[in-house]
């Protein structure tokens, strides 16, 4: 009985390791299954920072599984879901963090809510997918306010995939600069007021290359700089 109770426990944790695997590793693309809520918040002073936002479009905030996928912070910040309720689908806009929500929870707008759902029902089962945002043009960087050539926060914005990684060349070598819980990429080193050649990484793994004005030499205001590339399809 023993040697039996043993190797169940055995199985028991085997098996438990690899379901953590699976989740733990799920595919960027895979669908999620969980439930939606809907809030009228999330259109200024998300935690992804990305105000301005339309009054009409459809937001969503994400649960922090998601929001702060594979590791790495606000990793699903700007990027576009297609999200199927009992009564269709819709495309919406991450915006905001659900901090108390299950994995794979959505809390809603509730112009976005009421397509997929009955609005009486306050909660809805439903299933989603991370899909090409509908944007088009490059991309565009947001410069935080009090960045300078000591210290920066550089934002991308209108990206077709969700931005995981951004690195600055420097001398010859590529700095990874680390992303934040208010979405944008950090760096506490001295950049200097040259012009930054960068490369950016989707959450597909695919690269491209683009070069930004020169960073102020002290901190100033917040300030948006068009960029010359833009993710492919």
């Amino acid at each position: 009985m023993r040697k039996k109770s043993l190797l169940a426990i055995v199985i028991t944790l085997i098996s438990a390791l690899l379901l953590f695997a699976v989740t733990a590793f799920a595919a960027w693309n895979d669908v999620r299954s969980s439930y939606a809520t809907y809030t009228g918040s999330g259109y200024e002073g998300g935690a992804a920072l990305l105000d301005p936002i339309p009054a009409d479009m459809e937001i969503t905030a994400l649960n922090p599984a998601d929001y702060n996928y594979n590791g790495v912070q606000s990793a699903l910040a700007g990027a576009y879901l297609e999200v199927q309720g009992p009564k269709g689908k819709t495309v919406v806009y991450v915006t905001d963090l659900y901090p108390e929500a299950a994995p794979g929870a959505l809390d809603l707008s509730p112009n976005a809510f009421s397509k997929i759902g009955d609005m009486g029902a306050g909660k809805i089962n439903i299933q989603w997918k991370v899909v090409k945002a509908p944007v088009s043009g490059n991309f565009t960087y947001r410069i935080k306010e009090g960045s300078s050539q000591w210290w920066a926060a550089i934002q991308v914005r209108n990206h077709k995939y969700p931005v995981m990684k951004f690195e600055v060349n420097k001398n010859g070598t590529w700095i990874d600069l680390p992303k934040t819980a208010y979405n944008h990429f950090l760096s506490t080193q001295q950049l200097g007021t040259q012009p930054l050649q960068v490369r950016i990484t989707d959450i597909r793994g695919i690269s491209v290359y683009d070069t930004i004005p020169g960073l102020p030499e002290y901190g100033g205001a917040a300030y948006f700089v068009p960029g010359n590339v833009q993710l492919p399809d």
